[in-house]
């Protein structure tokens, strides 16, 4: 039987640490921090930089492929979404520098944090089971569209630094001193909504979720620095309407929090595959 392993990069975070194929799991890390001050910003005569972590390059890549064809048939490569940054296609470049003794297959998943953690656990957990590449590439395929993010993202001077935002736009916006609310769309941040309170953010949050009958996982991503805002009366309103539903809250890991922010709050559904 083909042996197939799931490498993803360090963006990914999981619901719980020993998910069923877990073993079959590898990370690439990200390569530290870099300061960037973006032109624009620069342009507008702003003083501001933001260190960033620096994604896996082909080289990263290569040793990967070359150390897990050893061991494995097949390897299969799930990134944060392409629209972030280049680690897609870095993992594309290094299909193209080299060859490998095992068939690897590179995946956009457009998502990224626990959005890709649990898209990982799915190819995992079909890969103990003895799926094959084509079940479990179906199986992804059915279960990327199934995920929705909502992100608040108070600092918006982050999205800037990233490429992601015209910095004076970022800045303007920051000022107003709204809680401006972006879905994942496709890969891509989407503006949804503008909130002025962290009660306002958690009722959007609420009112969103309110678009699922019985979703099969809830996640909230928040950080110490936010305190427990209302997350408590959240806790309540996901215990109370979805009784059955998986319920987690995590950490903003260091990758989210150099790209979107420390005060950053997201939310992950995840509609039931059935």
């Amino acid at each position: 039987m083909p042996s197939i392993c799931i490498l993803t990069d360090g963006s990914a975070q999981f619901t719980h640490p020993n998910f069923p194929g877990h073993e079959l799991v590898h990370i690439i890390p990200f390569n530290g921090h870099k300061t960037v001050c973006q032109e624009d910003q620069l342009q507008a005569g702003g003083v501001l930089a933001h260190k960033q972590m620096v994604c896996p390059s082909p080289q990263d890549f290569i040793h990967f492929y070359a150390n897990l064809s050893r061991g494995y048939d097949s390897i299969l490569v799930l990134t944060l979404s392409s629209l972030l940054n280049r680690t897609m296609k870095n993992a594309l470049l290094a299909l193209d520098e080299c060859s490998y003794s095992a068939r690897v297959e590179v995946i956009d998943t457009q998502t990224t944090a626990i959005g890709l953690g649990l898209l990982v656990e799915l190819a995992a957990g079909a890969a103990s089971k003895g799926a094959g590449l084509k079940e479990i590439d179906q199986q992804l395929r059915a279960g990327i569209p199934r995920i929705y993010m909502l992100f608040c993202i108070p600092e918006l001077t982050y999205l800037a630094s990233c490429g992601l935002m015209d910095y004076s736009q970022a800045m303007v916006a920051e000022m107003m001193g709204m809680l401006p609310i972006f879905a994942f769309e496709e890969g891509r941040l989407v503006p949804m909504e503008k909130v002025r309170t962290p009660r306002h953010l958690f009722e959007a949050f609420q009112d969103f979720m309110g678009e699922f009958e019985s979703p099969s996982q809830i996640a909230l991503l928040r950080t110490p620095v936010n305190g427990n805002l209302r997350a408590n009366s959240f806790r309540g309103f996901v215990r109370d309407n979805f009784p059955l539903t998986l319920f987690s809250e995590h950490t903003l890991q260091p990758y989210l929090a150099a790209m979107f922010g420390p005060r950053s709050i997201g939310l992950v559904v995840m509609e039931s595959m059935e």
